[in-house]
């Protein structure tokens, strides 16, 4: 019973202590960075998009239609440039990641690490 006891009491005082841990607001500076948001016609990809350009990001947006890509830059700033793409076609992805490869060359900073 005394060994139950002290388990409880243990685990209880390592979760009082992690709460801090787990709680804690992450600090990122992307401001200025460039992030690929996929699906950007609407949902969560568009919601996505219009939050990390509140936040000062180059949002390269990716949409499904013509119609998606201009209501996005309807209510966007100027850092937005749009793909037109079918995430279930290989040919788009590959000329998406074409044109996203050329406009980050010369580019400094990180972004460049994950392009091949």
């Amino acid at each position: 019973m005394w060994l139950v006891i002290m388990t409880i009491a243990i685990a209880a005082l390592i979760v009082v202590l992690m709460i801090p841990w787990w709680t804690r607001k992450v600090n990122l500076n992307i401001n200025g960075k460039f992030v690929l948001v996929t699906g950007c016609d609407s949902g969560f990809g568009r919601e996505t998009a219009m939050k990390l350009d509140k936040m000062g990001v180059h949002v390269l947006a990716t949409c499904l239609t013509k119609e998606g890509e201009q209501s996005l830059k309807s209510v966007m700033s100027d850092k937005l440039i749009t793909f037109q793409m079918d995430v279930t076609n290989s040919q788009h992805i590959e000329e998406v990641f074409q044109k996203v490869k050329k406009l980050l060359d010369g580019k400094s900073g990180k972004q460049n690490s994950f392009i091949r």
